[in-house]
Order: structure tokens, then sequence, then C-alpha cells
């Protein structure tokens, strides 16, 4: 077998040992990553997911039989076979997220630090139930759209519930095995993406876009609890975002009080977002409320984006023009709404809104370069066997 030598520094981060195993993988054809090899490591999604796949079965044919309803289950409905992969197998599934996460927390410890992992258990855990619930919801809203009125036998229901359970149990597991910060990310923005969609599609008035974005979240839409869940989630899983990157970069870099204005700056902005959805557009005290909160939001995001450059000296001059440039299409959105009124009061909120959320990804996508993609330059040399010293 092959020996390669490695700087101390590489050796010590993958946390070798002498004459251990790595493995060299293909990426391209002028770039290869190293991996250390863990004998011990299995694919546990692929064994461990059809325990609770199994009890979420035994489960649903007991309700079968409680409900009565062994002969014929509907695709969706109140006792359908959508409502019970929406509650037995979302919520078998949410245990086996929380028993597995739980179960690697040793290992996210290398990660992030002991106090970040315990603080964004309850976020990442809720957003995971949250995206989930999303997802099989839109998916079983779609199948009964396409199959109206259908119903199957108690085989066939058992059959597709187990299909559904196994896949939701699987992906709860192969979540926790590969969960990184980027995994972070992606949740943020299924999270917020998807149930800001979702609350428009369901919201129950067509003509909602006449009034203003925050009607999603009070009393006149049907799906109002969607809207401000989202908004509460994505809250608190950017907030602990924010802190894991933070966080990483003091123990990096150190502290620097430009960085930490900053971090409490994103992190009041988060909070903002979250009392947005906890306090409905409603009358009365709660619109004052509601109109105050926001307008917090935007005071927290104007002073971040303004002052990048202060307070991110080193991120570059792409985080730098981009931040200028959105602040010019979101002055020029609201000239376009207060003054001339081209655009509704809703079209100006959708669009200041997906400016902002794209800001504050490029910004993520800023920190986390600077966090991992340094780049260190090494001397190469050849290693000399001993065939080639016999020929010499």
């Amino acid at each position: 077998m092959s020996k390669i030598y490695l700087p101390k520094e590489l050796y010590d981060r993958l946390q070798l040992k002498e004459n251990e195993e790595i493995e060299v993988i293909d990426l391209a054809e002028d770039s290869f990553t190293l991996r250390k090899i863990n004998t011990e490591k299995s694919d546990t999604a692929a064994t461990w997911f059809i325990i609770p796949t199994l009890i979420s079965v035994l489960i649903f044919f007991g309700f079968a039989f409680f409900f009565a309803h062994p002969d014929a289950i509907p695709l969706s409905g109140n006792q359908s076979l959508a409502t019970a992969v929406i509650t037995i197998a979302n919520a078998l599934g949410m245990l086996t997220f929380i028993s597995a996460y739980f179960a690697r927390r040793k290992t996210f410890y290398r990660q992030m630090t002991q106090r970040i992992y315990w603080r964004t258990f309850a976020t990442v855990t809720v957003s995971v139930l949250l995206i989930v619930i999303l997802a099989t919801m839109g998916l079983f809203w779609f199948l009964g759209q396409i199959f109206y009125g259908v119903s199957f036998g108690l085989f066939t229901s058992t059959f597709l519930f187990a299909i559904f359970s196994g896949i939701i149990n699987y992906v709860m597991i192969f979540v926790v095995d590969t969960f990184s910060i980027n995994v972070m990310v992606n949740m943020l923005l299924v999270v917020s993406i998807g149930g800001f969609v979702s609350s428009m599609a369901t919201n129950g008035n067509q003509y909602w876009w006449q009034r203003n974005f925050s009607l999603l979240g009070t009393q006149a839409s049907d799906s109002s609890w969607q809207f401000n869940l989202t908004l509460i989630v994505s809250a608190a899983l950017f907030a602990a975002l924010v802190d894991y990157i933070f966080v990483s970069l003091r123990q990096k870099i150190g502290s620097h009080l430009r960085q930490n204005i900053l971090q409490v700056l994103l992190t009041l902005c988060a909070v903002s977002i979250g009392l947005v959805g906890l306090i409905p557009n409603n009358s009365g005290w709660m619109h004052i409320a509601h109109d105050v909160v926001a307008q917090l939001i935007v005071l927290f995001m104007a002073i971040s984006i303004l002052g990048i450059r202060w307070f991110l000296p080193r991120a570059g001059r792409n985080l730098y023009r981009m931040s200028y440039l959105i602040v010019a299409l979101i002055l020029i959105s609201y000239i376009l709404w207060h003054p001339i009124h081209y655009l509704t009061l809703t079209a100006f909120e959708i669009l200041s809104f997906s400016l902002c959320f794209a800001w504050l990804l490029l910004l993520v996508n800023t920190l986390i370069n600077l966090l991992w993609n340094n780049r260190k330059i090494y001397q190469v040399g050849k290693e000399i066997n001993e065939e080639n010293l016999e020929k010499k």
C-alpha cells in the first residue's frame, strides 16, 4: 500500500494515528479530497429506519380498526391515509430524528461546541418537523387533486403507509448523518420560502395581495397559523445560525467589537421577525405593536447592510457591491410604491423581503467562507522509493 505524508496541522485536524488509512476521492481533473476512513461508521439510515417504520405501521393498523375503517380508507380527509402519514408517520419520524441527533451529539461536538449544540437542538428539531409537515401536506394535497375521492383497502393502505413512513424515517436518519452548517442554511431556505408560498396558496382569499403581506398572518386568513409559525421558526433558525457562525468565528480569529455588534444586530433582527409572527397584524394594540416590530426589522437590517464595510472589513468587494446594490434597489422600489404608486404595498413588501433575504444568504455564505474556505500553500515534494534509490 502506498504511503502519503501530511503536514502536522492536517494530520492533527483529521485526528489520525500512525499508519492509519485515509482515502483520496477524485472531484475533478486537478482536485481531490482527503478523508479519514472511519471503519466504525456504517450506513445507519439503511439499518435503523426499519424499526420506527414497523412501529408506525402497527399503530396505523390499530387506528384503522379503532375508527372502523378496515375495508376502505380514503386518500384524503379527516380519517384518511393522508392524516395518518401527517400525524403518525411524522410523529415517529421526529422521534427517530431526535434519538439519532442526540445519539450523535459527541460527533457534533467536533463540528460545533457543546453549548451551540444544545442551543440549536430545539430550533433544528422544530424546523425539521415543520419542513416534514409542510412537505407531506403539500404532497397529499397534490395527490388529492389528481386522485379525487379515491379509497384503498386495508392491505393497500397499510402498504402505502409503510412506504411513506419508511421514506420519512430514512430521511430523518440521513439528515442527522449528513448534518452540517450548510444543512442549516438549506433548512432556513426551505422553511422560509416553503412556508410563505404555502401560506399564499392556502389562505382562502384570492385577493389578499390587494391589502398587504401581513394579511396572511391575521384572522382574515385560513392559514394564519402557518404563516406566523413560518416566521417564528425561520427567526429561531436564523438566530441559531448566526450564533453558530459567530461563536465559531470568535474561536478561530478571536473576539472583535465590530463582529460582536453585527451579531447583536442580526440577532435583534431575528427576534423582531419572530415577534412579527407572535403578534399578528389584527386590530387594536396588536396592529400598533406589529407595525413597530416590523419597523425595527427595517432599522436593524438597514444598519447591518449600510455598515457592512465597517463590520467586516476583510469580507471582500463582492459583498460590499451587492450590499449597496440591494440598498439602491430597495430605495427604487420604495419610490415606485409611495410617491409614484406604481407598486402596491404588497409588491413593495415582497420585493424588499426578497432582496433582504438574498443579502442575508450572501452574508451567511461570506461568513462561512471566512470560517472554512481558507487556503494554505504547501511546497510539493515527490517521495523517493527504494526502487528509484537502487537505480541511482
